[in-house]
């Protein structure tokens, strides 16, 4: 069909493009406590094209793009047609002009495919999850009540009109579960997991961790004491908080002015008291939707931003490198043990949701389970919320010396921030 394809292109004049072929294989296993209740297996394929349209508008030129989904089956009459009308729409958007990324020397590839993660199929990833999962609900006092698991192996083609012919494979298996403990109040809790294949014996540690977690929610009844805090984060709540510095440093942000960001700002302020960043930005995949070969690239180093990322678009209006989007984090470990770091903090382990404003900076959510560390021990506490942000608590962050990695984040397991507004009681 690709070839198909080529031609509606060539018949309906259209001269840039991008094609992306995927053939996506995929799992699914669901469990009601440990016994499998519905397992599912499919295959499916298709075509995802972005056509690009150079024009006028008001004396200013153009350049408008639309994108379709194709599918196996199609005649070569209906592709050119949908082709068509996509070209028309395009048209009508007036994004300012700019030059399509052009690969370099070694980058427009021959087709070879990447296989970044092994061997292993949707159904083989599942099963292995599975066995992760439920190798470690061995608690006493709360266990997993259901969980659903999902494995996906996708095969991805990139072509372009600009001569990129690339093509790669890739793996994940991802998942979420219910923990359950009914002494001495019945709590239920959600918790979800995303890992490369080689990342997924982690699992099993964080299951382990959950099931803790909802057997000392169950007992928890106080709330915090209102008032500013030292808090530890941890794990995907640390990763989302970290997010902040990702997501500031694209040229999509950049470019509208919604941040001020260029390569060699401080950009934990001119007044670092505590560590200093340095973060590599990680590629989901070795090309971007675009095309555009991604190899790991260093984001910060002592603070100091060395990287704007993003799509060729926001790229070209700056005048930065496309490189494609980052979404995935590796980050310098710390100086201080866990142990030590929590002494005299608020550590909440779990919210009922947890977000961070890349905008403003603000991250914070209502507080689940939290532990207290004080002289006299630790206090178990439920409620209340954390108000925080991130461009005030930067200049003084300690990151800790242990690790957690999934499939978007490597790096230092906690991060202490100091002065953190909690409301409790």
């Amino acid at each position: 069909m690709l070839n198909m394809i080529l031609a509606a292109l060539k018949a309906a004049g259209i001269a840039e493009y991008i094609i992306t072929e995927e053939k996506k294989e995929t799992a699914e296993l669901y469990f009601v406590r440990k016994a499998l209740d519905m397992p599912r297996l499919r295959n499916v394929s298709g075509f995802r094209v972005r056509v690009f349209r150079d024009h006028v508008s008001d004396g200013e030129r153009m350049k408008g793009e639309s994108e379709i989904k194709l599918f196996p089956g199609q005649t070569a009459l209906e592709v050119e047609a949908e082709l068509i009308k996509a070209y028309d729409a395009a048209g009508f958007v007036k994004n300012k002009y700019y030059e399509m990324y052009v690969p370099g020397p070694g980058q427009a590839g021959d087709n070879a495919v990447i296989d970044e993660d092994g061997t292993a199929d949707a159904k083989e990833m599942c099963l292995a999850a599975a066995e992760e999962l439920y190798g470690a609900d061995t608690d006493n006092f709360s266990f997993v009540n259901s969980a659903e698991i999902f494995g996906s192996v996708s095969r991805i083609h990139i072509l372009t009109s600009a001569g990129t012919d690339v093509a790669y494979v890739q793996r994940r298996v991802r998942g979420e579960y219910v923990v359950q403990c009914k002494e001495p109040r019945d709590v239920e809790q959600y918790f979800d997991f995303n890992y490369k294949p080689e990342n997924l014996h982690e699992l099993g540690g964080a299951v382990r961790e959950a099931l803790k977690t909802v057997r000392d929610r169950a007992g928890a009844i106080d709330p915090p004491q209102a008032g500013v805090y030292d808090i530890i984060l941890s794990g995907k709540h640390l990763k989302t908080v970290l997010n902040y510095y990702l997501e500031r440093s694209c040229t999509s942000m950049v470019f509208p002015g919604y941040s001020d960001w260029v390569k060699g700002t401080n950009v934990q302020g001119d007044k670092i008291t505590g560590e200093k960043l340095s973060v590599t930005a990680v590629p989901d995949a070795p090309y971007s939707s675009e095309g555009i070969f991604m190899p790991s690239r260093k984001l910060i180093s002592d603070g100091k931003l060395e990287l704007l990322h993003g799509n060729t678009r926001h790229s070209r209006y700056i005048g930065a490198e496309p490189t494609g989007l980052y979404f995935n984090l590796k980050v310098d470990c710390g100086t201080e043990a866990f142990d030590k770091l929590k002494a005299g903090c608020l550590y909440p382990v779990s919210f009922s949701d947890f977000q961070l404003d890349s905008f403003s900076g603000f991250f914070g959510g209502e507080i689940r389970l939290a532990y207290l560390f004080t002289d006299d021990g630790v206090k178990v506490l439920t409620g209340g919320s954390i108000n925080g942000n991130i461009s005030e608590a930067q200049a003084d962050m300690t990151f800790s010396l242990e690790r957690y990695a999934d499939s978007s984040y490597e790096g230092p397991l906690a991060v202490k921030l100091k002065g953190v507004r909690v409301a409790g009681c």
